[in-house]
């Protein structure tokens, strides 16, 4: 879908982008280890699959393990996060900073996606906020997936004026 919305692009706004390679049961478990805790099991499902997407959406990074542990985007993730945090804007979401994790941020963008984490009431809901707002929620990793191919086959059908 990504690659015809990208032929019919001419001024190529959103990148055709592949996700990368899967990690393994022992990488993703490793993890969890590392962190004291359960991914949640979407998310979970996700990483098995793909190890995160560069340019998922624009200049939007899906984090994998590496971006979980710190690397590529995660900083602007936190920040954007803790900006948000002191702006009340999670709050007025019903989400408190300790409840949730990163999962997609890039850089020069106001949006971040973040995940409940497990433990907490909705765990593995993803949410989004843009310039301060809260945008969406998807009451799942999967269900937040397809939202977002639903919107290439919108962009698709507009791009071709279907």
């Amino acid at each position: 879908m990504r690659a015809e919305v990208d032929a019919a692009d001419p001024e190529r706004l959103q990148p055709c982008t592949i996700p990368r390679l899967r990690a393994s049961e022992a990488d993703v478990a490793g993890f969890e280890r590392e962190i004291g805790e359960q991914v949640p099991a979407g998310y979970r499902e996700f990483l098995l699959h793909a190890d995160g997407w560069p340019e998922f959406e624009y200049d939007v990074d899906l984090f994998g393990l590496a971006e979980l542990r710190g690397a590529g985007a995660w900083e602007i993730g936190l920040r954007t996060l803790e900006i948000y945090d002191d702006e009340g804007v999670l709050e007025d979401s019903g989400v408190s900073f300790d409840q949730i994790v990163p999962v997609a941020a890039g850089p020069g963008m106001s949006s971040v996606y973040a995940l409940i984490r497990n433990g907490f009431t909705g765990a593995g809901t993803v949410l989004w906020w843009n310039d301060g707002q809260e945008i969406d929620r998807y009451p799942g990793f999967a269900e937040f997936i397809t939202s977002t191919t639903a919107y290439a086959e919108r962009r698709l059908s507009t791009l071709l004026g279907r």
